[in-house]
């Protein structure tokens, strides 16, 4: 499967995951997915059918189940600031980037404890 091969079987993943998480929170437009396929150093280059934006655990369980039924990768991020390239999807395997950006809720700040309880796509910025 590719964005750009018009296979019914993406075209159907694709509505499907847009069903789950929202129409304007499933994109694949290549200006969108343009800073999403490349690492922070720029070394990584990768291809995703789309990127999904879930707003809380349970839409990210969709979006898994839909995916693993298509036989799609799952490619998470979070800030996408890793210098690895782990983030980057694999222009070789179909994937998907799961976006945690809009999960970036604070849940709880212990200021004895000086830690922060934050939600997947909290960023340190």
């Amino acid at each position: 499967m590719s964005n750009s091969d018009g296979t019914a079987g993406c075209r159907d993943l694709i509505a499907d995951l847009a069903a789950a998480v929202g129409a304007q929170h499933t994109r694949t437009d290549e200006d969108v997915l343009a800073p999403l396929l490349v690492d922070e150093r720029r070394r990584y280059h990768g291809h995703a059918l789309a990127v999904v934006r879930p707003a809380d655990t349970a839409e990210v369980a969709t979006v898994v189940r839909l995916c693993a039924a298509a036989g799609v990768a799952v490619v998470p991020q979070g800030g996408n600031t890793g210098l690895c390239g782990g983030a980057t999807p694999l222009r070789e395997v179909p994937s998907v980037i799961l976006s945690l950006r809009r999960m970036r809720e604070v849940r709880d700040i212990d200021r004895l404890g000086r830690s922060i309880t934050v939600g997947a796509g909290a960023t340190v910025s």
